[in-house]
This record gives structure tokens, C-alpha cells and sequence, in this order.
């Protein structure tokens, strides 16, 4: 009887895997950033393409892929502090974190999915609250990531601490009266932490 069970089980999961199963074999690409993704055929014909985002409409949550490295900081703090709705999820063998939250310009609830392929980050955004086949086929269709599951999200936080710290920094300048010496403040990242001080 328990082996019977076990069986009826593993051919509902097979069938199930079965039927969620895309085939993607007839789908275009883009390069985007290091990676060359899978498009599905109703996202083809981008309104703009280039090295760090693939955007299908003017509307960037309709659909868009975006190397988001030379913006990591700004952007992922960005996305935490304005997503109530925030998941650590696996994505097709992939550490993903997935924002969700309803745009009141356009009236859709917008899905944004971080993750990282080889050592880059990229995101997807696309309408709805579901992580669906063909999104899943998307971030498969991408390099492995490099980070382990701890690194990735050690990574994550670290740029978030820091996308903190600036904005700290940031706002305070702001609070001082300005100097009649025209001295001027600055902040940098380095290999080293932050820095900042006054320039002439």
C-alpha cells in the first residue's frame, strides 16, 4: 500500500513538472550585461535594447531585464525601501530576492526578481505577483551564479548597509548651513569603506 502511495505521488509530480515545462527552443535572445537571456516571443521587439537593459515597452514593469552592477547599491536599496512585499527565493537553481507591489500610476501589481549570473547582478520586473514558467525560464537560461547562497545575500545586505550609510550622510549635509567659503562635502566607496570630507 505505502509503495503505491509513493508512486501515485512521484507520477503527479512528473506529470505536474511536465506540464509547467516550456519549450523555449524557438525564443530569441538579447545580450544583456555578461549573459545572453532567452525571450519569450511576446516580449520580442524591445522598445530599447543595449549593454544593461532590455526593455520591452516604455513601461519598464511590463517587462525588463537590467544589469543592474554598475548601480548595485542605489538600485537594491532603492527597491528595499520602497517594496513592503519582499521574498528570498530560488529561481531555476538560482538565490533570487523577490520584490512585489502594486504601481497606482498603471493600477498592475509589478513583480521585480534580483539574482545573480556568474559574478553579475541582474533583475527581471514584469506585471503580476507570480515568479511563472516563462520568468523561471528566463533566469535559466542564464550563467550560474558564482556566490554561494550565504555570499549572495551577504553581498545584498552589505550594499544595502551602505546604501544606508550614504543616505545618512547625505541628509546631513543637508541639515548645515552653507559656508560662504564654498567648501564642499563628498562621500566615495572604496576598497577600503567610506569616505568623505570637505574639498575647497
Amino acid at each position: 500500500m505505502f509503495k503505491k502511495v509513493i508512486i501515485i505521488l512521484l507520477s503527479v509530480f512528473i506529470l505536474m513538472n511536465a506540464v509547467s515545462a516550456i519549450d523555449s527552443s524557438n525564443w530569441t535572445t538579447a545580450e544583456v550585461g555578461y549573459e545572453t537571456f532567452k525571450i519569450p516571443p511576446k516580449y520580442e521587439n524591445p522598445y530599447q535594447s543595449d549593454f544593461n537593459m532590455y526593455e520591452f515597452d516604455e513601461n519598464i514593469h511590463v517587462f525588463t531585464i537590467r544589469f543592474v552592477n554598475p548601480n548595485l547599491m542605489s538600485l537594491y536599496g532603492y527597491y528595499i525601501e520602497h517594496h513592503s512585499q519582499i521574498k528570498k527565493v530560488n529561481v531555476s537553481g538560482h538565490d533570487a530576492v523577490h520584490f512585489m507591489g502594486y504601481n497606482r500610476y498603471d493600477e498592475t501589481n509589478n513583480s521585480v526578481l534580483w539574482f545573480s549570473a556568474g559574478e553579475e547582478f541582474y533583475y527581471i520586473t514584469w506585471n503580476g505577483e507570480n515568479i511563472t514558467p516563462e520568468i523561471k525560464e528566463i533566469v535559466k537560461s542564464a550563467s550560474p551564479s558564482k556566490y554561494s547562497h550565504d555570499e549572495f545575500y551577504e553581498i545584498l545586505n552589505d550594499e544595502y548597509q551602505n546604501y544606508k550609510i550614504v543616505n545618512s550622510i547625505e541628509s546631513q549635509r543637508y541639515d548645515y548651513p552653507s559656508s560662504s567659503d564654498k567648501h564642499h562635502s563628498f562621500v566615495s566607496f572604496g576598497s577600503n569603506g567610506v569616505n568623505f570630507g570637505v574639498m575647497s
